[in-house]
């Protein structure tokens, strides 16, 4: 009965040590959330979600530029009446950014904590 308890506790307190680092493994389940790169212009891009609205920092000043999710894309609506659309790319964690009728890509920066 002792060795029974025994390995229901070890069990247990192996569960509770890994469980972070199962989490952390499984990554953040938006394909879009994150920090990107984009290698043709050397500009860097997060893009943070809050409830049901995305926003993207771009830009010298890196300010917020609300995105609405259609589907699989981010839209961003500027002021002139144009639209950006963030897609995924065709690499493992990449993203593809349409504006202006170019297409550019995005790759996903590691963020150190």
């Amino acid at each position: 009965m002792r060795r029974a308890a025994a390995r229901a506790l070890a069990s247990a307190l192996l569960a509770v040590l890994l469980a972070p680092l199962l989490l952390a493994a499984c990554g953040n389940a938006d394909t879009f959330v994150g920090l990107y790169w984009e290698p043709s212009s050397g500009r860097r891009i997060e893009i943070r979600q809050d409830g049901d609205t995305y926003r993207l920092y771009y830009g010298r000043d890196l300010r917020p530029h609300v995105a609405e999710r259609v589907g699989d894309e981010l839209v961003i609506t500027d002021p002139m009446g144009g639209k950006t659309v963030v897609r995924p790319g065709d690499a493992e964690g990449s993203l593809q950014l349409v504006t202006g009728g170019e297409t550019t890509s995005l790759e996903r920066l590691q963020q150190h904590q």
